[in-house]
């Protein structure tokens, strides 16, 4: 994902300003060029809301953390960084320049990085729907 401008190919750059409201919770994305911070005063409902939604029918059918997965890998290909932050610090990385096992077991991607051990509850909610379902 790079813009090319004759023979010379430069990275993805965003400027973002956004309010975003999920389920209720209000968060608030600031961008400007490869790094983003979304901030929300409650972090773990919007990062539960985020890991449940699912990626546009035309990137195929894919929701939870999957879905994140290809997200984060879509965002490191285009050299894009992705903090969800709130009023304690960083709770997940995703994008450029993270690398961890934990995030490519739960998610299928390396570049899903979680900062807390809150960050997996919403995961091992959608891995219990699962294993319900199978029974």
């Amino acid at each position: 994902m790079t813009r090319t401008e004759g023979s010379r190919e430069r990275p993805l750059s965003v400027t973002a300003d956004l309010d975003i409201e999920i389920d209720g919770v209000f968060s608030h994305l600031a961008g400007d060029g490869r790094r983003m911070v979304l901030h929300s005063e409650h972090p773990q409902a919007m990062w539960s809301a985020l890991t449940q939604a699912s990626l546009p029918d035309s990137v195929g059918d894919v929701s939870g953390p999957r879905a994140i997965g290809r997200l984060a890998r879509a965002m490191a290909d285009a050299e894009l960084h992705l903090d969800v932050e709130g009023p304690r610090g960083v709770i997940v990385s995703i994008g450029d320049g993270e690398r961890s096992v934990i995030g490519r077991v739960v998610t299928g991607s390396a570049a899903v990085r979680p900062r807390s051990a809150r960050s997996l509850l919403p995961f091992l909610g959608v891995a219990a729907r699962r294993v319900v379902r199978r029974t």
